[in-house]
């Protein structure tokens, strides 16, 4: 967003400065080439009015040296001519500038007026700028014509300069480069302001980002900064605020109330549990025995459900440190602690052979979740497993993730119930194993806080294939 505010910034200075500096770049030309044009007829017009004198005193030779200094200095050419007979000319490139064609029509068009422009060439070195103007002879006053009367040929000479136009063309390229120094240091101006503005309003809304961010991850302490920004954005930032203070408390509220709950509820539930085991051994009749067991199996499962209610009270919404965890020796670790049920089961529990140098890589993890996922799962695995059936443990690295894999032989389940497997207090229809509902609701909070995801999968020998992806550790 940083980057679309300063190119929409710089993209309006820069329309503005070329809006602004091609009319007054073509003004800037046009005045001097107007000024120039100016000088060359002031030129004429003064060197005529000299010619005009000498001529008038039969004195062609100052009238010539006269020419020539002009032409010198001014790099020009200066031609006097009478009708198509030349008079009078001097400058490098006299005779050329006579037997162009452009020449003739210049005097053409004059006639005996005056006239004035540029005139161009292929070669931009070669234009020139000129200036045709009429020659005047005055009788002397000595002489028996009345003063101010012209000479009978005096109205058939003109004067012809031509000056070189590379002075013009090379200021108005001056002018031209001094714009585009203009227009490049005001742009680099604007972008320097653009830079600070797209700051001010993006570094605010980065801010809001940034918490919104954080707080979708889990941390339910982050907080927009107070006072920065604009009003607007400041108004925004504390909407946020509000925002998150009351999620806070309402999550803050609910997991008081399950953990407050759970615990109110084990202590009736321990004391109903051990009421009914000293009921048992004082009532001799097998029917009030077998009535007995049921009530306390059914204070066992409620103790579980409660259990696990405590469980994800105290994982929603938290964020806790993540550790490295060697996946290797944690499987080791389970094998030795659940190897007593399976051999009471008589079920296989062991490691895939295949996983090789994978299998003491190191993953990322809450502090001790990966051994509460591991042993949710077994826990499903050894209650899906038939006597003769087996477990296997296996871990590979997929990239920049590892994957653990428990697999059983067991039943296996539907594609739509192993989508539905995760949610809390499901189980599926028909299932004869007792259980709160809640064993894979919570591998799925546990594997989530860890940064990781997990899923089930038909096992290759018929039964679930439970999936845990974590992020590998560096």
């Amino acid at each position: 967003m940083n980057r679309r505010l300063l190119a929409g910034f710089l993209a309006f200075a820069a329309i503005l400065i070329v809006l602004f500096e091609i009319p007054l770049g073509l003004a800037l030309a046009s005045n001097a080439r107007a000024t120039a044009l100016t000088e060359v007829q002031n030129d004429g017009s003064s060197l005529g009015l000299v010619v005009s004198a000498s001529l008038a005193r039969n004195d062609p030779v100052g009238a010539r040296a006269v020419i020539d200094r002009f032409a010198r200095a001014e790099h020009a050419v200066v031609i006097v001519i009478d009708n198509h007979h030349v008079e009078l000319s001097s400058g490098v490139g006299a005779l050329e500038e006579l037997g162009d064609p452009a020449t003739h029509a210049i005097l053409r068009s004059a006639g005996t007026g005056r006239a004035a422009g540029e005139e161009g060439s292929h070669d931009p070195d070669d234009d020139f700028l000129y200036a045709v103007v009429p020659v005047a002879l005055r009788a002397p006053a000595n002489s028996s014509r009345p003063e101010g009367k012209l000479g009978a040929d005096s109205a058939k000479l003109v004067l012809l300069v031509a000056e070189p136009a590379a002075p013009l063309h090379a200021q108005i390229n001056r002018d031209a480069v001094r714009l585009a120094l203009f227009g490049a240091v005001v742009l680099a101006l604007a972008a320097g302001v653009g830079a600070l503005l797209a700051r001010s309003l993006t570094r605010p809304l980065a801010g809001i980002e940034a918490t919104v961010s954080a707080y979708g991850s889990g941390d339910l302490s982050a907080r927009v900064p107070p006072r920065r920004g604009p009003p607007e954005l400041q108004a925004l930032g504390e909407t946020v605020n509000q925002m998150a203070r009351r999620l806070d408390d309402l999550l803050r509220a609910q997991r008081a109330f399950v953990a407050d709950a759970s615990h109110q509820l084990r202590t009736p539930l321990t004391a109903l549990r051990l009421r009914l085991e000293n009921l048992e051994g004082t009532l001799g009749a097998r029917d009030a025995a077998d009535e007995l067991a049921p009530a306390i199996a059914e204070t066992d499962r409620l103790s579980h459900v409660i259990d696990g209610l405590l469980v994800l009270a105290r994982t929603d919404g938290s964020r806790p440190g993540l550790v490295p965890v060697d996946v290797g020796s944690a499987l080791d670790e389970r094998i030795d602690a659940w190897g007593a049920l399976a051999a009471e089961r008589q079920v296989v529990l062991e490691l895939d052979p295949a996983c090789g140098s994978d299998f003491h890589v190191r993953a990322l993890a809450g502090p001790g979740y990966l051994e509460q996922v591991l042993d949710n799962l077994l826990a499903n695995a050894f209650d899906a497993t038939d006597a003769g059936g087996s477990v296997r443990l296996s871990v590979e690295r997929t990239g920049v993730d590892v994957d653990v894999h428990v697999v059983d032989s067991g039943r296996g389940m539907r594609a739509e119930d192993r989508a539905r497997a995760f949610d809390r207090f499901w189980r599926s229809e028909g299932s004869s194993v007792d259980g709160s509902g809640l064993g894979l609701a919570i591998v799925a909070q546990l594997v989530r806080v860890s940064g990781g995801t997990c899923w089930l999968d038909a096992g290759s020998t018929g039964g679930i294939d439970a999936v845990v992806r974590l992020r590998a550790a560096r």
